[in-house]
C-alpha cells in the first residue's frame, strides 16, 4: 500500500474509532434503559479500535521507512 493510501486510511480509521467512543459515551447516558446494547457497541468499538491500531502502525512504519 502506498504511503498516500496508508495515510487515507489511518485518519478515516482514526475519525471512525472516535465515532465508536461517542456511541459508547452516548449509550452510558441511556443506561440502565439500554443494557442490553453494552456488548454490541463494546465489541463494535474493540474491532475498530483494533483496526486503527494496525493502521496507525503501517503508517508509522511508512513514514519512518
Amino acid at each position: 500500500m502506498e504511503h498516500k493510501e496508508l495515510e487515507s486510511l489511518y485518519k478515516k480509521l482514526t475519525r471512525q474509532a472516535a465515532e465508536t467512543a461517542m456511541e459508547l459515551h452516548d449509550l452510558t447516558e441511556e443506561l440502565p434503559g439500554a443494557y442490553q446494547r453494552i456488548e454490541e457497541v463494546a465489541q463494535k468499538a474493540i474491532r475498530k479500535h483494533q483496526e486503527w491500531a494496525k493502521a496507525k502502525e503501517a503508517f508509522e512504519k511508512a513514514q519512518s521507512s
